[in-house]
């Protein structure tokens, strides 16, 4: 994200969609429970015998920061108005954040 804010020209907007926690943690480890049981195996029947992908993204969505850490992250590097909308119950979440015009 430095990188994003070092070309972004100052006013610029920065959007990003990344995956994210559902706030309900039984529905969050339930969520976590079917991609590691039935992702590999739908990656493995999709590409003939691969699932690393599928494995490599459960461990994605598995060490991703929350929603509202990702906002702190964000802020944090020097962005202004960061804000973000979960979607699909919180699977994934639009973040956007205005760098500031006198950076």
């Amino acid at each position: 994200m430095q990188e994003a804010f070092r070309v972004l020209k100052p006013g610029g907007r920065f959007v990003s969609l990344e995956a994210s926690n559902i706030p309900f943690n039984w529905l969050h480890n339930l969520y976590l429970f079917y991609m590691a049981l039935c992702m590999p195996f739908i990656g493995w029947v999709a590409t003939g015998g691969d699932s690393s992908a599928y494995k490599y993204l459960l461990h994605g969505v598995r060490d991703f920061p929350s929603a509202e850490d990702l906002k702190t992250e964000i802020e944090s590097i020097g962005f202004e108005k960061v804000k973000y909308e979960r979607l699909s119950l919180g699977i994934v979440a639009i973040h956007i954040a205005v760098k500031p015009e006198c950076a």
